[in-house]
């Protein structure tokens, strides 16, 4: 689901409907994913808590909702908005790694809510990756090649 306008950024990089676009590429063939506009629809900022609930109305028969994040949010979750709404609805958080952070940098309380996912630490962020893309460098390998071909069809990011 892409956010419409994230709280923590004056803007977004690029519109929306690309964003959607690459998601699309990113998981075409792919079984029991949903890509959701509902974010994307909705005017102002996108708050996990607005997401959250909307989500739990719209399937009432939800038995946990896990929220995919990176340890690099995690360390910073005190400051999401109604974060403890957000645990009193019984979300737990999938994390994974980053390079630069460890589990012990989430809050202890909120550590019991973690999931660790098993796999290897992403060693660039989003915004590194963007500049990568900004300045020509090779980016093949970090992203999938239908989203990458898609980047340079419509010449995103170069002007970011």
């Amino acid at each position: 689901m892409p956010a419409n306008r994230s709280p923590f950024k004056e803007k977004n990089p690029i519109a929306g409907s690309h964003r959607l676009e690459m998601l699309k590429r990113a998981f075409t063939g792919m079984e029991n994913i949903q890509i959701s506009t509902w974010e994307l629809e909705k005017p102002g900022p996108s708050y996990t808590i607005d997401t959250v609930r909307y989500l739990i109305s719209l399937y009432d028969a939800v038995k946990k909702l896990y929220i995919l994040a990176g340890m690099d949010q995690m360390v910073e979750i005190e400051k999401w908005k109604d974060i403890e709404e957000m645990l009193s609805l019984g979300v737990s958080f999938a994390v994974f790694p980053r390079k630069g952070y460890s589990f012990s940098d989430i809050h202890p309380d909120f550590r019991p809510l973690c999931v660790l996912i098993d796999g290897p630490v992403v060693e660039i962020s989003a915004s590194d990756l963007r500049e990568k893309i900004r300045k020509g460098k090779d980016v093949s390998g970090l992203i999938p090649p239908s989203v990458l071909n898609y980047i340079q069809e419509n010449k995103l990011y170069i002007h970011a």
